[in-house]
């Protein structure tokens, strides 16, 4: 039978590195003694070695009668080393040096139980350590590793440090109208969205969280494609849509308000100004009048008119790259096609 411990060490590290990303605390800050114990070990020692450590730190927690001295059967493989770096190799993590498979360079092949890790000086030390501590302090280990995981992450730009003059209000603007064009079944646009106004909310200390285009928000349990918290309460709920059939979810965003106690609902739409139903805001006023519930609903367009004003210089170019980053992140997209397109059309804007 399939160890699903090995599973589980590799979900709870990938968990809260993406918890990291997204702007979460992952709980009391570490102990420095108990961070010298994975940050001194792994001084000197390669990828595998370093990826090793990490997953065993995990392990240790999702095993509870782990011996601390075997290689956990199913390490090697497409649930344990492979996946692991896979998914590092994915959010663009380089502490591991982007190795593809530790089990297997470290010479854990064939029978594992052959393998004896306190006899092995690359992991005897570390293990002894994380061995002698309380599951409370090696939960305190295993945060700080996926900090040291997340922070180690080089993300690529799509815009690098320019000039003051190249993000003006009106080239920024020009900039994010040639993105909103390109055909992306929405990704793109909502990633734009959500990506200035995680810029823009950092001022305030609220934290943005963006959810796959096409998922259920039912299914995964979220109140819209993208939301905002403050001291991780659900504040604002926002709808981006390039398509028309919104309009026959009223009664679901209805409910969403409802269930979630927010002050109004806010979609982001293509078109909203050539829509005679809801242009001008007197026409607005007879198509919301039969609603329950406050619901705003903003022209893409009218989006980032304004915040593009709203943003300082800088602001605008880190939106840009968030955007980016959020479209190569295969949680969301990652699609190759969209990707290329982006890089093109901000290309295009740098040369003009």
């Amino acid at each position: 039978m399939r160890n699903v411990h090995v599973q589980e060490a590799v979900d709870l590290l990938i968990e809260y590195i993406d918890k990291l990303s997204e702007g979460e605390a992952l709980g009391s800050p570490t102990p420095r003694a108990l961070k010298q114990i994975f940050d001194d070990h792994i001084d000197g020692h390669g990828g595998s070695v370093t990826l090793a450590c990490a997953f065993l730190a995990a392990y240790s927690l999702t095993d509870p009668d782990w011996d601390f001295n075997s290689v956990p059967t199913g390490t090697r493989g497409k649930y344990g080393d492979k996946r692991l770096a896979g998914e590092l190799t994915f959010r663009h993590v380089t502490l591991h040096n982007s190795i593809t498979a530790f089990g297997e360079n470290l010479g854990w092949k064939g029978n594992v139980r052959n393998f004896q890790l306190t006899s092995d000086s690359r992991f005897s030390d570390f293990l002894g350590r994380i061995r002698a501590l309380s599951t409370e302090e090696r939960q305190g280990i295993v945060r700080h590793i996926a900090w040291r995981l997340h922070e180690s992450r080089v993300i690529p730009k799509a815009l690098p440090k320019l000039p003051s003059s190249y993000l003006s209000y009106a080239r920024s603007l020009a900039l994010c109208e040639v993105l909103l064009t390109i055909p992306s079944e929405g990704h793109i646009q909502q990633f734009l969205v959500a990506a200035f106004l995680e810029i823009h909310r950092r001022r305030l200390g609220n934290r943005v969280v963006t959810h796959h285009p096409h998922a259920s928000d039912k299914f995964d349990r979220t109140t819209g494609d993208i939301e905002e918290f403050r001291n991780d309460n659900l504040v604002a709920a926002y709808e981006v849509t390039v398509r028309d059939d919104w309009k026959n979810r009223l009664a679901d965003f209805g409910s969403k308000v409802v269930d979630a106690k927010l002050p109004k609902y806010i979609i982001f739409a293509s078109n909203v100004r050539s829509d005679p139903e809801l242009f001008p805001a007197a026409n607005l006023v007879n198509f919301v009048e039969r609603l329950h519930f406050d619901l705003a609903i903003v022209d893409l367009s009218d989006f980032f008119s304004v915040f593009c004003a709203e943003l300082q210089r800088e602001e605008i170019e880190q939106a840009i790259n968030r955007a980016y980053e959020l479209l190569l992140d295969p949680r969301l997209c990652g699609r190759a096609d969209l990707i290329a397109r982006f890089r093109d059309a901000t290309d295009q804007w740098l040369e003009n």
